[in-house]
């Protein structure tokens, strides 16, 4: 039998997915920009006053959602990884640029993070939430380059997050200022090929 400690963590674990849910809702149908806590209180049935119990900020609501996405795109990362084959590594960078194509929104959450500023609108859940879900994603691209090269991947997963997060914001620059340039999915592809090679090079071997 649970304790009463449990359920009330229990409830608030609801009350708070519930609030996600609703958020969710808004800032696809208005933007991030265009929607307020107030939008996000009416569509959840609660108050405001409920929302900023849990929230410390619409910055810090809109983060959040990065939880389940990032826990889904983990999922499937490990699947691609369990699947192997000599092309498990660029086949886990394809669905990472088909994902960002797909799910937009999520994809703009991402780039918030990156700001300056951001973290103190951000509750420590909520940052230590995302931190770890990043990290995972991280780890899971680790575990390709370890499984396919030989070596200990982490460099080269922190290199492909930075280089997936650049691509997210090199599209949004043009976008801004009207400069042409590839499809995102284009150019995805065409920095993978140009780091590819080394990333296939097998690791030097440990000094004696």
């Amino acid at each position: 039998m649970s304790t009463p400690q449990e359920r009330k963590q229990v409830e608030r674990q609801a009350r708070r997915r519930r609030i996600q849910e609703a958020a969710r809702g808004v800032f696809a149908e208005r933007g991030y920009a265009k929607t307020s806590i107030e939008q996000i209180a009416k569509q959840s049935g609660l108050s405001v006053g409920a929302i900023y119990l849990y929230f410390r900020s619409k910055e810090d609501l809109y983060v959040s959602l990065l939880e389940r996405v990032l826990d889904d795109v983990i999922a499937e990362l490990r699947k691609i990884r369990a699947a192997g084959g000599p092309d498990a590594l660029r086949n886990a960078w394809s669905y990472l640029v088909q994902w960002a194509a797909a799910d937009v929104e999520s994809t703009r959450v991402l780039r918030l993070v990156c700001q300056p500023g951001v973290r103190p609108q951000l509750s420590d859940e909520t940052a230590r939430a995302a931190a770890t879900r990043i990290a995972g994603v991280c780890g899971e691209l680790a575990a390709l380059v370890r499984d396919e090269r030989g070596r200990d991947g982490v460099a080269e997963a922190d290199l492909l997050w930075a280089l997936f997060l650049g691509l997210l914001q090199q599209a949004d620059g043009r976008g801004n200022l009207g400069i042409d340039g590839p499809p995102l999915a284009d150019a995805a592809h065409a920095a993978f090929s140009a780091i590819e090679p080394s990333l296939r090079s097998p690791a030097a071997p440990m000094a004696a």
